[in-house]
């Protein structure tokens, strides 16, 4: 669920890192009509990395 990342999620941005969704592009909230629920995620320390991952 959303409020169970958001925490996470802006911590990790504030530290420089990003977290995106499986598909590669960035974690949404505010997804009323998919019940506030996130899919599947990955957080990266390294935005660098994770660009590089997403262009494969």
């Amino acid at each position: 669920m959303e409020w169970d990342t958001a925490a996470g999620d802006a911590v990790l941005r504030a530290a420089g890192g990003v977290t995106l969704s499986v598909e590669g592009g960035p974690l949404l909230y505010g997804k009323i009509a998919a019940g506030l629920r996130n899919g599947g995620f990955v957080a990266w320390g390294d935005p660098r990395a994770a660009a590089q991952s997403t262009h494969r």
